[in-house]
């Protein structure tokens, strides 16, 4: 396994400085975000990225962004929905910059009232769009399971994949925590199993309803790491955790030897 850290959890607003802290905990790689006209948009801003990145040796697993709620892939708006695909082609060019195997998507945002179908239709437009950009930068589109009202099942979020794939490399990004939210992540697992191109890895308070470190929540950790080596996975883990409120730095510590205790050690300390 390779382990990561997402921008939710930098420890410090210099991106470079955060690569040194990453560096020294003993991470493989950084997922920072890509947002509409930030840094990453920008051959100089990405320059400066791809030297932090080398200084520490350090891997970009994946690039992801929270701009997708605010500019839907799947809405009904024509000009939300052009902004979404544009950070989406920055996301690919930042990916390509770096190295990046990966952009993990949001594809839709079902709002309360709206017409499922249609909208899911513009969100397969969206990302078959997507798709053959990224494929001629040599990079894939990784899907991820979030609480967007769309696609709440492991079988519908694989039809979704069957309705896309032609169109590019195209694969789903798991995220542990997210799945509690309309199953169980062992499921989800079992059912995406070949397709899964990265996961994301956090838990979750379902009666808090708020994300928790892992294994502190309500994810059947035992089940999750038993599915995990069931299917063969062996690719990134990639904490998506917020930063202690105090002494930041500690946390991407922390959650590192927690992973490592779960996925390398199976959860038994050896």
């Amino acid at each position: 396994m390779r382990y990561g850290l997402n921008q939710a959890g930098f420890p410090a607003d210099e991106f470079e400085e955060t690569c040194s802290l990453l560096a020294a905990a003993g991470y493989d790689g950084i997922e920072p975000n890509v947002e509409r006209d930030g840094p990453l948009t920008t051959e100089t801003g990405r320059q400066a990225a791809v030297e932090a990145v080398e200084a520490y040796d350090l891997q970009v697993p994946a690039i992801s962004t929270i701009s997708h709620w605010e500019y839907p892939l799947s809405s009904v708006d024509d000009e939300l929905r052009e902004i979404g695909l544009e950070i989406s082609r920055d996301m690919v060019d930042a990916a390509a910059a770096l190295g990046a195997e990966d952009i993990l998507i949001v594809p839709a945002v079902i709002e309360d009232g709206a017409a499922y179908d249609a909208d899911y239709e513009r969100a397969v437009q969206s990302v078959r769009e997507l798709a053959g950009y990224a494929a001629d930068c040599d990079v894939g589109v990784a899907i991820e399971n979030v609480q967007n009202n769309f696609l709440p099942s492991p079988a519908e979020f694989a039809t979704f994949l069957d309705d896309v794939e032609d169109a590019g490399p195209v694969g789903a990004y798991f995220d542990i925590g997210n799945a509690l939210r309309s199953g169980l992540p062992s499921r989800w697992l079992h059912v995406l199993d070949g397709r899964i191109a990265k996961i994301h890895v956090k838990d979750w308070l379902t009666d808090a309803h708020r994300v928790a470190y892992p294994p502190q929540g309500d994810v059947n950790w035992e089940r999750v790491l038993d599915a995990v080596d069931t299917i063969g996975y062996d690719g990134w883990l990639t904490a998506e955790v917020p930063v202690y409120p105090s002494f930041p730095k500690q946390m991407p510590v922390d959650m590192l030897d927690t992973m490592r205790f779960l996925f390398d050690d199976g959860g038994d300390g050896k």
